[in-house]
């Protein structure tokens, strides 16, 4: 494997590099690289749409985006080292060569870990960072909505994309590249992850509630990732 440096990225241009690092690092059908190829197909559309619009809250959709991309980073970076990965990710990385698993199930149980579970703390971290708190109606949390529009079009091109010569699996599919998706509801699990940042916010005076939130949001994402993999 190539060296890569996974000290935390700073811009959406480091969050590019490292995922188009870890692309030429794993091997094509690895259950990983098939989310990470996702995960920066999602991000190079993202990053344009932030580029070619204007959002009410300034620099917090780039500043959420590096942070959400550092929480995979660090469990890819985990998995390398041979420590714990977050119970959130380990069905992924632990399943990543599995027989019998499609394409689409590998992405879908990454979009589960990184929405689900990383998401939320994402949201916290960039409100920590820009001095301001994730409440419905501001002009953060319109922004945080405004991207579903962009999520759509990604959405689109994604299943185009695990429809084309890229995943040779697809006859084997039939319709569940829709029906994945549909059945996964990337809008109402990032609106999930927004009440959950809520939470996690509320929370953070109390140290202990709050760790006990936060390892029982990783165990229950944990258990619907096992369940996507099946």
């Amino acid at each position: 494997m190539a060296t890569v440096e996974w000290a935390q990225a700073a811009s959406i241009d480091d969050v590019l590099e490292r995922m188009a690092a870890i692309d030429a690092d794993l091997p094509r059908d690895d259950g990983v690289a098939y989310f990470n190829r996702m995960y920066w197909q999602v991000t190079k559309l993202v990053d344009a749409a932030v580029d070619s619009s204007t959002f009410e809250a300034g620099e917090f959709l780039a500043r959420l985006d590096v942070h959400f991309a550092n929480r995979f980073f660090e469990a890819y970076a985990a998995d390398l080292d041979g420590t714990t990965v977050s119970a959130a990710w380990a069905p992924l990385f632990e399943g990543r060569a599995r027989d019998h698993t499609l394409p689409i199930q590998f992405a879908l149980a990454g979009m589960n870990a990184h929405i689900s579970h990383d998401l939320p703390l994402a949201v916290v971290d960039a409100c920590v960072e820009l001095g301001k708190a994730p409440v419905d109606e501001s002009p953060e949390h319109h922004d945080f909505t405004r991207t579903n529009d962009v999520l759509a079009v990604a959405q689109d091109e994604i299943k185009g994309w695990f429809s084309t010569g890229v995943i040779a699996t697809v006859d084997q599919l039939g319709g569940r590249i829709d029906d994945g998706f549909a059945a996964f509801g990337i809008h109402l699990a990032r609106a999930g992850a927004w009440q959950t940042s809520e939470v996690l916010w509320e929370l953070s005076a109390n140290e202990r509630l709050d760790r006990i939130f936060r390892q029982g949001l990783a165990r229950s994402v944990e258990m619907a990732s096992r369940g996507i993999l099946l």
